[in-house]
């Protein structure tokens, strides 16, 4: 087995952090509106609480230390250096016993989402390895758009001695990990979703009541929430720079995302802490400005809605699908099936589209189940 690494991250040198600090401090706030709280975006007095808290008080080295003590390793796929997380099975009796399972986060996160979940599936007896997504933390870009990052995961699986596994993925990594399951059948023994992909068609007068409601609530979430989507989509090199340059921005546009798709009935009045302290989501932001991978963690947006990758027809590997109600979507179980093999469907009790961190146990316990009836 490869030698564990120190995480596969940039040097941050001292100034490094003063200059974060420095553009911080002097950011230029927009003039304000008479609105509060998040109607309209970002609530401005929260971006401006944190904007302080990370120029004066947030301590990056500490979660550096943190990040650099995870079992670290780099392995080349196809001329990608692939930084991944290894998280060997250890069953009650001592010996690692179920399938090994590669997990894949989405946007806007970073590998570090799917550490607790690794966690508890390598204590359930399965070995789980954590890519990290090329153009985000912890791996460059792809060195051609012809690379497929399910691809990439393939190639890492097999190398590590992996002839059969099984995958998760929940966003962007949704997309991947039945993209693989598409593409080898052979090797991919199971696949666990947190979204499916739409089937290619459809006749809207087989559609049952639920799919019409699905479909009709996917249709106005786009219309209220996908803007984003469709700027990374369409121009992603146009706001890539104003990302990439100002920190305040990098956080504001994560800010948002992790509030309005996440679980925040805990909290009576559904504050984003209910769910991520400050810490948590500095220590994103700080990765993606770091690495400065917010630019190109746009470019899977922008493949996909260009046809460079491919779209997902058929997966006829045996599939679970775990529906979370604060998730961006909350597919029935008739819709998954008219693209994918499912034989488990689980409408879970709580958490949102960061389900790794929301809920990690009852993930957790859904995974593990269905991989032992696939033993």
């Amino acid at each position: 087995m490869p030698t564990p690494l120190s995480a596969p991250l940039p040097s941050v040198t001292d100034d490094d952090l003063a200059d974060l600090r420095h553009r911080l401090r002097r950011t230029r706030w927009p003039q304000p509106w008479p609105v509060s709280g998040w109607d309209a975006g970002t609530d401005p007095d929260v971006l401006r609480r944190m904007v302080a808290y990370w120029a004066d008080g947030f301590d990056w080295r500490a979660q550096e230390e943190r990040i650099r003590a995870l079992p670290w390793f780099t392995q080349d796929a196809a001329g990608t250096p692939i930084g991944y997380l290894r998280f060997d099975a250890v069953a009650p009796g001592g010996s690692s016993c179920g399938l090994p399972i590669v997990l894949t986060n989405g946007w806007p996160s970073s590998a570090l989402e799917l550490v607790p979940l690794a966690r508890l599936l390598a204590a359930a007896g399965h070995t789980a390895i954590v890519p990290a997504l090329p153009g985000f933390p912890f791996s460059p870009q792809r060195t051609a758009h012809e690379q497929q990052t399910h691809e990439l995961w393939h190639e890492l699986m097999t190398s590590l001695g992996f002839a059969r596994y099984a995958a998760h993925g929940g966003d962007l990594g949704a997309g991947i990990t039945s993209r693989l399951a598409q593409a080898h059948p052979d090797a991919v023994a199971a696949i666990h979703l947190l979204a499916v992909a739409a089937p290619a068609t459809w006749d809207d007068a087989s559609l049952t009541d639920a799919e019409r409601a699905h479909v009709a609530s996917v249709e106005t979430w786009v219309a209220q929430e996908g803007a984003y989507q469709h700027q990374q989509q369409t121009r992603p090199l146009t706001l890539a720079p104003a990302l990439s340059d100002s920190p305040a921005g990098l956080l504001s546009w994560i800010l948002e995302k992790h509030r309005a798709w996440s679980d925040r009935t805990s909290h009576p009045e559904g504050d984003i802490s209910a769910v991520f302290d400050d810490d948590h989501l500095l220590t994103l932001a700080s990765l993606y400005w770091f690495t400065n991978t917010i630019g190109s963690s746009l470019r899977p947006y922008w493949e996909y809605a260009v046809g460079i990758t491919p779209r997902v027809s058929r997966v006829d590997v045996p599939t679970a699908v775990a529906v979370f109600p604060h998730d961006l979507a909350q597919p029935p179980r008739e819709w998954a099936e008219r693209t994918y093999r499912v034989e488990r469907y689980t409408v879970m009790p709580r958490g949102g589209h960061f389900a790794p961190h929301e809920a990690p146990e009852p993930l957790a316990a859904d995974i593990v189940e269905f991989l032992r009836e696939r033993r």
